[in-house]
């Protein structure tokens, strides 16, 4: 199964929109759901069935709404951090990662798998 990413592009001028990246194809669509749908145009049609799990960005019980705002700030100034703060900035990501992983075991243990 190859994992599908959507982003949010935030162009001022057109509104919202949104980009779908698999491996090297990208696809943009006003919504997620049409950037998804345009993605999987371009598919074979022998990849089989899709799971879509849509996660948003926030603090949850695997990942604290302090260790979520604490990477939020770092993330504002990613590009001027202290040395200090990078290493902040990294634990923190690898923090989510984890907590990505117990979300995802989660949702595995939900599906009875």
């Amino acid at each position: 199964m190859t994992p599908i990413t959507i982003q949010s592009d935030e162009r001022p001028a057109e509104g919202p929109r949104y980009r779908a990246i698999s491996g090297k194809r990208q696809t943009m669509g006003r919504t997620a759901g049409e950037a998804l749908d345009a993605l999987n145009e371009q598919s074979d049609s022998e990849s089989g069935p899709s799971l879509v799990i849509v996660q948003q960005i926030a603090a949850d019980s695997y990942f604290s709404e302090a260790q979520y705002q604490r990477m939020e700030k770092l993330m504002a100034r990613r590009n001027v951090l202290t040395p200090d703060e990078l290493s902040e900035l990294e634990e923190l990501a690898r923090q989510e990662l984890v907590a990505a992983a117990e979300r995802t075991k989660a949702i595995a243990d939900a599906l009875g798998r």
